[in-house]
């Protein structure tokens, strides 16, 4: 493994060669620019390709993330030239086609990124297949929405589109197959991948679909409201009081990007912390002389994915958001004004099934006030409120219109280390958000947190081994279980029923099993609440 030099349609780029946490080898090709950095006069504008360079460009180390407030680690920092992406793979040999995974990072659309430090590849890199992670425009520099021509939204969407394009010109360079693309991604990486499945712009580009604990119809995957009320009032705090769209746009890229980031920051009221209403993020953008999502998303959605589609969650989503969103209020407070802290696209949903906010108490408390002895029924509602329900709702449209199999499961594993249990200091049981990720991608903060990597024939690794298996599975043949073994003895079916869902439970064993989905949940819950 001496060649590092890859030839790629803007020049040549020198990867370095790795060493996984296990000792085998693979090539990595780190911050490679896939569009010209969006600063200056293309800030809030629509992704331009990269310009050719002349020589080898180093790929040795990840560009920077995107400019950002990571609310997690209460980090301000990145840069606004972040649109770099990272390939990793075990040959580069170009006349051998290897499946393609891209993977979008979650984060609610205003943090995170795809770089080694949270998303390293070793574990994929056990299997014979190319991966790749990317960088997109965040909050107000990635969705900065004036439903104008001036500043149409989805900018961040559309980098995502040129990342995807990046690897259909550029991934036989690598070993990888452009006929074989397979994206998938996280929490609001897993919504993207969901709303790149509907979006005209995104068609031909991938051939299979994975969302983890993310889909269009959760609450905070979409902009409530109208979204240039955020745009004025992010004007406003930075000194200039103007509706007028042309003038917003020239002031605003005047400033610094990190004054951005901090007054997008400040207009982040606890009203809106409390619900997770996004400020910029996804929206129509049919102003667009070349829009992502020309008509509003449930009608997108409504028609299907129509490529092999898995998708899922974890079965305590709600912990990370209880934890999220705990030092914000006080269990009184949260009881007496509860409806207050709905998000408002889950009052819609109920009004959808004729419920009330009270028949939502009542569901999950019944005649109960809301303490903190009782914080795991809390868990469990915003469990189905911001992630379940929109997850389900999805794989419903899948089973009935999806021209492709559907295939869902619940990540049900929490016997080993839980990343977002540790780091909120949290011992409720189930898998929480982002759990899942721990057994996919090496991360380099191991050391920081002193853990060890997975030991061989422990728990936690046959769980990492399975997990590796069927998504990489899923990304060469479409199905997660071609085959039984002995790593993997079940065959994963897929949703065939809209209704009762059947799904693979993903924990210390693998089990088909079924549930009712949610949405009839609540529509049997109805009458139930009101008698209680």
């Amino acid at each position: 493994m001496k060649k590092t030099v890859v030839k790629t349609k803007y020049g040549r780029i020198r990867g370095s060669i790795q060493k996984s946490i296990e000792g085998y080898k693979y090539y990595a090709f780190k911050g490679v620019p896939y569009a010209k950095p969006p600063i200056g006069d293309l800030r809030f504008k629509d992704p331009v390709p990269a310009e050719k360079w002349q020589g080898i460009r180093d790929a040795l180390e990840c560009g920077p993330m995107c400019a950002q407030h990571e609310i997690v680690a209460n980090i301000t920092g990145g840069s606004e030239d972040c649109l770099y992406l990272n390939v990793y793979t075990k040959s580069i040999e170009p006349n051998i086609r290897r499946p393609v995974m891209v993977w979008i990072h979650g984060g609610g659309f205003i943090f995170g990124s795809g770089n080694d430090v949270f998303y390293g590849p070793d574990y994929f890199m056990k299997k014979d297949i190319v991966l790749v992670t990317i960088n997109y425009r965040l909050g107000v520099l990635g969705f900065l929405n004036l439903q104008d021509e001036v500043a149409s939204g989805n900018q961040g969407l559309k980098d995502q589109i040129m990342a995807l394009r990046w690897v259909r010109d550029n991934i036989a360079n690598f070993g990888g197959d452009p006929e074989n693309v397979t994206i998938f991604g996280e929490s609001a990486g897993g919504a993207s991948v969901h709303y790149l499945t509907v979006s005209p712009l995104a068609k031909g580009l991938f051939h299979k679909a994975i969302s983890q604990s993310g889909s269009i119809f959760n609450p905070w995957a979409s902009i409530h409201g109208d979204p240039k009320l955020a745009v004025y009032k992010l004007c406003e705090l930075l000194g200039k009081k103007t509706t007028n769209h042309k003038e917003i746009v020239q002031f605003l890229r005047t400033i610094d990007t990190m004054s951005l980031i901090e007054a997008q920051g400040k207009i982040m009221s606890e009203d809106v912390q409390k619900k997770t209403c996004p400020l910029f993020g996804p929206a129509v953008d049919n102003k667009s002389s070349n829009p992502f999502l020309p008509v509003p998303f449930n009608m997108a959605a409504q028609k299907g994915a129509h490529v092999p589609y898995m998708i899922g969650y974890t079965d305590r989503e709600g912990t990370f958001f209880h934890k999220i969103a705990e030092k914000s209020y006080d269990y009184e407070t949260r009881d007496k004004n509860f409806a207050e802290f709905l998000h408002p696209n889950c009052v819609e949903m109920l009004k959808h099934h004729d419920l009330t906010e009270n028949d939502l108490k009542k569901i999950y408390f019944k005649s109960e006030r809301i303490t903190q002895e009782r914080s795991e029924k809390l868990i469990d509602m915003l469990s189905d409120l911001m992630i379940v329900h929109g997850v389900q709702k999805a794989i419903k449209i899948q089973a009935e219109h999806n021209s492709a199999p559907t295939y869902m499961y619940q990540f049900t594993y929490d016997k080993g280390y839980n990343f977002t249990k540790s780091m909120f200091n949290s011992d409720v049981s189930g898998a929480t958000h982002m759990d899942d990720l721990l057994y996919q991608f090496s991360i380099k903060v191991y050391d920081k947190l002193k853990l060890e990597p997975f030991k061989k024939d422990s728990k936690n690794y046959r769980v990492m081994e399975q997990m590796i298996e069927l998504w990489t599975n899923f990304a060469k043949y479409g199905r997660p279980t071609p085959t039984v073994s002995k790593l993997v003895p079940i065959y994963w079916q897929p949703v065939i029923d809209g209704t009762v869902l059947r799904y693979l439970n993903i924990g210390e064993e693998l089990r088909m099993e079924k549930m009712l989905n949610i949405e009839e949940r609540f529509s049997n819950y109805k009458n139930t609440a009101r008698m209680l």
